[in-house]
């Protein structure tokens, strides 16, 4: 997030005045880009005058819904505006006017003669619109903690919420240690993702952090390769998301080139489902309702690993129109679970998707050579590989799993947006909030 300011005195979310309706049992609080009616109950709930925290007197499930309110008054200005309520039974809440601001679209009913508000989901990005932004190795690991968090935090911005991007590439790396690349030891992508997330994903089988190494040439990734499709560099890997198979996949994935060549293949799944929604808009649904089995086993641990998952193809955050998760992986889906009339149409779906998964419109080519290290939102962003260029070739991976993206996301983001707005309205805000929060306070400088 960068650090200037917008100008307090035309700020556009600017408070313009406050309005009691329906006797006490509501709120209209104007802003100068939109309004919002409250229901007055709801801000007897959310009020954090007291901390984010309930006691059992206080918590919203054991209270009688018979707030109102009798007075309403405004202080400060800028960033530090409230909105002051006066109680019926005699307490007294204060709001902060952008907070009031930034949960208004998620609760509040908008007022008739505001314009549409402008969307926030990512609609993704075409081939020929893509620019992946670039991040040098030596600012994430900066001297300062400052800058380091602010890197941080403008690479998971880009990853998790940037309109359309979801993928960057981290630039200026320093050479390998190549016994610890291809030993899966404190490798490269292993160092990054720590750096910017505070941890990596631990595999059940595989010890400590060690990372999965996909090479051409090597005797164990060979045996590998009889059973897993990634592992066999002479076959096309379709576009996909890692863990499908995994009841909670993995959210954040980092890609290292460490020997060799490959052409390998990237596709927004946002962008992908756009176009199905405009082509064919009544295959959009099944995606969203029947169900697909997701399994492998894995014979090199022993005993073997046997993995499954049934789910959908698109989750969606619940409550909204936003998609949340693609769950996507034709090498390992086994079938579509849905009833028999279903069944046609749901299958429908599944080769319109995969078709446009295809296109050279929507799939990017790129070459991964030694030194180029991806990073991508792997519940959005599709990968795949359609050839090795040269061999040996060796690619490192690593993950993180979607707790520890949401934990690091919101520390940095409540850090950082704590010196507006104080960190108990900020605890409850969910992530897409938070980063809406800070763009009102502070746009990001995207170069």
């Amino acid at each position: 997030m960068d650090d200037t300011l917008q100008d307090e005195s035309s700020l556009e979310w600017s408070l313009v005045g406050c309005e009691i309706i329906s006797n006490g049992e509501a709120l209209t609080v104007r802003f100068l880009d939109a309004s919002f009616t409250f229901h007055a109950q709801w801000l007897d709930d959310a009020n954090c005058d007291h901390g984010p925290s309930r006691t059992a007197s206080a918590a919203f499930c054991q209270k009688a819904a018979a707030a109102r309110i009798s007075k309403t008054s405004t202080h400060g200005e800028g960033f530090s505006t409230t909105v002051d309520l006066s109680w019926l039974d005699g307490l007294v809440s204060s709001f902060p006017a952008i907070w009031l601001r930034i949960m208004g679209p998620l609760v509040g009913k908008l007022g008739e003669s505001n314009p549409p508000l402008p969307a926030w989901q990512s609609r993704g990005w075409l081939t020929d619109s893509l620019r992946i932004p670039s991040f040098d190795y030596k600012s994430i690991f900066a001297d300062s903690a400052q800058i380091c968090d602010a890197i941080a935090v403008s690479i998971i911005d880009e990853i998790l919420m940037a309109p359309n991007t979801g993928i960057v590439r981290i630039t200026g790396l320093p050479a390998p240690d190549m016994e610890s690349e291809r030993d899966k030891t404190d490798t490269l992508v292993t160092q990054v993702l720590k750096k910017i997330f505070g941890a990596v994903f631990q595999h059940p089988r595989r010890s400590g952090e060690k990372t999965f190494n996909v090479a051409s040439h090597h005797e164990e990734d060979s045996k590998r390769a009889a059973g897993l499709p990634n592992y066999d560099t002479s076959q096309i890997l379709l576009p996909h998301v890692d863990h499908a198979h995994y009841q909670h996949p993995i959210q954040v994935q980092g890609w290292y080139g460490l020997e060799g060549e490959s052409e390998n293949t990237f596709v927004s799944g946002l962008q992908a489902l756009n176009t199905l929604l405009d082509e064919t808009p009544h295959l959009f649904e099944p995606l969203l309702s029947a169900p697909m089995s997701v399994g492998r086993v894995v014979h090199y641990y022993d005993p073997p690993l046997y993995q499954a998952a049934v789910d959908t193809p698109v989750s969606m955050y619940p409550g909204t129109a936003q998609v949340q998760r693609i769950r996507w992986h034709p090498h390992l889906a086994g079938s579509i679970i849905a009833p028999f009339d279903a069944f046609q149409t749901a299958r429908a779906a599944h080769r319109k998707l995969q078709e446009i998964l295809r296109r050279n419109t929507h799939q990017l080519k790129v070459v991964l050579r030694p030194g180029d290290l991806y990073i991508w939102n792997n519940f959005t962003v599709l990968h795949g590989r359609e050839r090795v260029l040269r061999v040996p070739r060796t690619g490192v991976g690593q993950t993180v799993p979607e707790q520890v993206v949401a934990d690091r996301y919101r520390a940095l983001k409540i850090g950082a947006l704590r010196r507006w707005v104080d960190e108990r309205w900020l605890v409850h805000l969910p992530a897409a909030q938070l980063f809406q929060l800070g763009e009102l306070l502070s746009p990001r400088s995207v170069g």
